[in-house]
């Protein structure tokens, strides 16, 4: 099994190959969880494996409502700013 990154795609991504088939293609924790499931015959420990990449992902989410929420406030202050100006 061959293992690599590709960084000819957007973010990169982690490529899992079986001979020449690409099995996985994704994040390297993804890719991680999914060795554990061949390893496993397609099993995966809830607690140590999903829980985990979940909190990942709901940070992931809540760090980017927080940047979308500071960014329309920056908006509304460069909007307000430029009718302030025009008047």
């Amino acid at each position: 099994m061959k293992r690599y990154w590709d960084h000819s795609a957007s973010p990169s991504q982690w490529i899992i190959k079986e001979k020449d088939t690409e099995v996985f293609r994704g994040t390297f924790n993804d890719g991680q969880v999914f060795l554990k499931s061949l390893e496993n015959a397609g099993m995966i420990s809830f607690k140590d494996d999903y829980i985990p990449a979940m909190e990942k992902l709901r940070k992931y989410c809540q760090n980017g409502y927080a940047l979308e929420k500071t960014l329309r406030r920056e908006i509304i202050k460069l909007k307000k700013q430029i009718k302030n100006q025009t008047k």
